[in-house]
């Protein structure tokens, strides 16, 4: 599993970031509206997730006792905020709602693709948030138990990542409702419990995984010139006995 950068990408995702407020600031003032101004909240929320793997990453290095167990908690707490990372995907739904001020006489009116476009790369920067915050801790994983477990943190994360998701957009749960208003929680869960639900966590459980395996497989796939480099070093013993 490839090391990463995390000072150089943590630059680039406030590049991003601020590339696509600067998108919405621009669209909004040129069409003089604000409706998607939620968006910079949702976004913000998509960076907390992303906050704590860093920390957990982090506190796995040192040496202090204390450290492994603020590690534990950095990694619980990334959990209660990482659906935030995949539920703006669900904001496309404002597409659908407000479709009645983008068809006019002559078809779509241009708002719709400046609409599209800054809610697309808002999509964008979250899952990217998303991607790499899981990718902090599986890495942490690899390191300190092995690829399978490594692998199955992914499955479980994006599982509970998805119920997380179904949680906020249909039952309109917040991440640290988990620390305030547990009684609505529990009770919400138990409602939460059927068909539909169990569906829509598959599904989006799905996207999730195949998102986060995609920029997993571009990220770690080495040129043949990488492999035949690596090919009988240190690490690669180390890596074939895991």
């Amino acid at each position: 599993m490839r090391k990463l950068n995390y000072i150089r990408i943590f630059i680039f995702l406030s590049v991003v970031t601020i590339v696509t407020l600067g998108l919405y600031y621009v669209a909004a003032d040129w069409l003089d509206q604000r409706y998607f101004r939620f968006l910079i909240w949702n976004l913000f929320l998509g960076w907390i997730p992303f906050v704590f793997s860093y920390a957990a990453y982090l506190l796995s290095d040192v040496k202090w006792k204390g450290a492994a167990w603020l590690a534990v908690a950095s990694g619980l707490l990334w959990l209660l905020f990482f659906p935030n990372s995949s539920y703006i995907v669900t904001d496309l739904v404002h597409l659908t709602a407000r479709s009645s001020r983008y068809y006019g006489g002559n078809g779509v009116d241009y708002t719709y693709w400046y609409d599209l476009s800054v809610l697309l790369m808002f999509v964008w920067t979250g899952l990217l948030l998303g991607f790499l915050s899981m990718y902090q801790l599986q890495e942490v994983i690899y390191h300190r138990i092995g690829r399978w477990a490594s692998w199955i943190f992914v499955l479980v994360g994006s599982a509970l990542g998805s119920y997380g998701v179904l949680l906020g957009r249909v039952y309109r749960l917040n991440s640290w409702d988990a620390l305030t208003n547990r009684e609505t929680l529990i009770e919400l869960m138990h409602e939460s419990v059927s068909r539909p639900s169990l569906a829509f966590c598959l599904f989006f459980g799905t996207f999730i995984t195949t998102i986060y395996a995609t920029l997993y497989y571009l990220i770690n796939t080495r040129s043949p010139r990488e492999t035949k480099k690596s090919a009988g070093s240190p690490e690669s013993d180390l890596q074939a006995l895991r």
